[in-house]
């Protein structure tokens, strides 16, 4: 996964990620909210980020439960490892991991947890694969993910839709499919698991956070726009300018990509 992944980490991209969080945070929690969560359980959050849906798994499963958050980005997870220390968590684990090459935690979790990271991968159905044998009997599986056909901005905006048309190139050069979150029901059940539900959001807004990650994302993916030859400095300063700009215009009204939400239940 770490040739594949073409958005900074790290400190440069961690305010980003505090946006996404917010961004997401409703949808998500709704998610969470379906899937049966009990104190005590045991849960996997599989390319954990910021440590935002970490976190609120494991105020969920409470001081008898247990929480293992893994991330390739070695910066990322020393920043949440601090955060957690500063708020007194003491059932997350963060441990460095590339799920290319995943730890053998085969049967040991009620939920295994994923957001945003199947798109960015080469081989998609081998980390499900690995994701869905780490499932106790009954437990479930619990996948977020883009469809970016469902972009919206009106009135046209040219920048926005460079931005998305950028964002899908650089994803798809690397292995990636902007559009997985559309086959997540069929990967699901290709790998034996029983749809347990889907659910499809989209967060969108006329100012505020919204618009401003549509914004940070770019500003965050200029590096392997440049790499890539998909566009001149010149030309991603002007996109980033413009969608900065709109953050503020209420004339705008822009979402982010489509999330498709499925959870699956492997066989008792």
């Amino acid at each position: 996964m770490a040739q594949t992944y073409a958005i900074r980490g790290g400190e440069s991209g961690r305010e980003r990620l505090r946006v996404l969080s917010h961004v997401f945070q409703g949808g998500t929690l709704n998610l969470l909210d379906k899937v049966g969560l009990r104190p005590g359980m045991t849960c996997m959050d599989v390319g954990c980020g910021g440590g935002d849906v970490s976190r609120e798994l494991s105020r969920r499963v409470g001081a008898g439960g247990r929480v293992l958050g893994l991330d390739m980005d070695t910066a990322q997870l020393e920043i949440v490892r601090a955060e957690a220390s500063a708020q007194n968590i003491a059932n997350i684990d963060y441990r460095l991991a590339d799920v290319n090459h995943p730890p053998r935690e085969i049967g040991l979790f009620d939920l295994v947890y994923t957001r945003f990271l199947l798109c960015h991968l080469t081989e998609p159905a081998k980390v499900l694969s690995w994701m869905a044998s780490c499932l106790k009997p009954g437990a479930i599986l619990a996948i977020e993910d883009c469809d970016f056909t469902g972009h919206f901005c009106y009135p046209p905006l040219p920048a926005f839709e460079r931005y998305v048309a950028l964002c899908g190139e650089v994803m798809r050069r690397r292995g990636g499919d902007p559009h997985i979150g559309l086959k997540l029901p069929q990967m699901l059940t290709h790998h034996g698991l029983s749809i347990a539900g889907i659910a499809v959001f989209q967060p969108s807004d006329i100012d505020g956070d919204v618009k401003l990650l549509n914004a940070l994302t770019m500003d965050n993916v200029v590096d392997a726009i440049l790499n890539d030859n998909l566009a001149t400095e010149q030309e991603v300063l002007q996109i980033v300018d413009a969608l900065n700009a709109s953050v503020d215009d209420a004339g705008t009204f822009a979402s982010v990509t489509r999330i498709v939400q499925v959870w699956g239940r492997r066989a008792s």
